[in-house]
């Protein structure tokens, strides 16, 4: 009997290793599983369908894509090499080593570490290109180019005649532009994401199906630190909230690295925060206004950074001349105020897709990488135009 008592007892443990083993090697399949690929709108644009934990989810990204963000990455190097005069390596060795982005991470979105540690990984880019590639406005602002971004982003509170919308044209470096990118995937809590980004990148603006959603435009003239939280970070981290009050509550307690306006979208409303390294302040283009918008200039905060002021002053130019140096501004103005103030998708594709003037800067430009239309309601629609909007049409990407 007592035999036959440890025989089973032996079988029993056997079992039970046998299950820890085969668990191991199920995670270890996950995270090695390539997930799938979807080309649509004329091959114009791609969407990753990821799965599993953060690290897994970026392996997958890092291996579908892992061409793509070799041609990227290398872009980025050149360009840095350009701007800096400085061999690329060298410089992104020298700001990493002087800024202290890690341990914000860590401490409000410490995932956004492990996937992009998945994404290095999965394309076999070493860590700290990877990395130095989610920094895109850091690095701006390290190099003080005044004219980095041409964003314009527009929000619509809730009415009778239509949902919550908010808006962006997505203006970025054009090294970057033929490689439109969605990344769609459900997360831990089970919300689902719509994510657009560029090769190896955590992600520049998107939504998800609780119905929050991001939008941003790069403030250069505000004050940036050497520390605090990323603006893909910010991206991610907004989107990581199930509901606009608590997104909005966050993005009000982290400490913001660079300059920019977040404008948040939920169910009920949009908000528009210009932030920077020492405050938020919300704009309204008038008190009781039920839309907003903004391009990239600040309207409400005033936190400048000294090097701006000395700028302006070098260049004989005063704060009130500096709302002039923007032209998407007025396209905004003359067609969303107090006279005109009910409006809806396809006004909204009209302004993004004009060329009002003579001139670079109008609101669909060279530099525009996509436009996207987020419709946040019971039945979210993530839009978007895959390119120039006068030139690319929109489709809708289902949740």
């Amino acid at each position: 009997m007592n035999k036959i008592i440890f025989l089973v007892f032996i079988l029993l443990a056997s079992c039970q290793c046998q299950d820890k083993k085969d668990n191991k090697t199920k995670q270890k399949t996950t995270a090695e599983t390539v997930a799938p690929l979807e080309i649509v709108a004329d091959g114009k644009l791609k969407i990753l369908h990821l799965s599993g934990t953060p690290y897994e989810r970026g392996v997958q990204h890092g291996r579908l894509l892992k061409d793509e963000i070799k041609t990227v990455t290398d872009s980025l190097l050149a360009d840095i090499g350009r701007t800096t005069k400085e061999e690329p390596l060298t410089f992104i060795k020298r700001f990493l080593s002087k800024t202290n982005f890690v341990s914000s991470m860590k401490k409000w979105t410490p995932n956004l570490l492990e996937e992009i540690k998945g994404i290095s990984d999965g394309s076999g880019i070493p860590h700290e290109i990877i990395f130095m590639h989610q920094l895109g406005d850091e690095f701006f602002f390290s190099t003080k180019y005044l004219f980095a971004h041409k964003c314009s982003s527009i929000g619509i509170n809730k009415s009778n005649s239509h949902p919550t919308l908010a808006a962006q044209n997505m203006d970025i470096p054009t090294y970057f532009h033929g490689y439109q990118t969605v990344m769609n995937f459900t997360d831990e809590t089970g919300k689902e994401l719509m994510i657009l980004t560029i090769p190896g990148h955590i992600g520049i603006t998107g939504m998800n199906n609780s119905n929050v959603s991001i939008n941003c435009n790069i403030l250069m003239q505000l004050n940036s630190q050497s520390k605090g939280l990323p603006v893909s970070s910010i991206v991610r981290g907004v989107l990581d909230k199930n509901e606009y009050s608590e997104a909005i509550n966050w993005i009000k307690t982290v400490k913001h690295a660079s300059g920019q306006n977040y404008l948040i979208g939920g169910l009920h409303q949009v908000t528009s925060l210009e932030s920077s390294a020492n405050s938020i302040e919300e704009f309204k283009p008038y008190e009781e206004a039920n839309f907003t918008y903004h391009t990239n200039h600040p309207l409400s905060n005033n936190d400048y950074s000294n090097w701006y002021l000395e700028a302006l002053e070098e260049n004989g130019f005063t704060l009130f001349d500096t709302k002039g140096f923007c032209q998407r501004l007025p396209s905004f103005e003359k067609r969303f105020n107090k006279e005109n103030n009910e409006f809806g998708i396809e006004e909204i594709k009209e302004v993004l897709s004009s060329k009002d003037h003579d001139g670079y800067d109008v609101l669909s430009n060279t530099y525009t990488y996509a436009s996207v239309i987020y419709v946040l309601s019971e039945n979210p629609q993530f839009l978007i135009a895959p390119g120039k909007p006068h030139e690319t049409a929109y489709i809708e990407l289902k949740f």
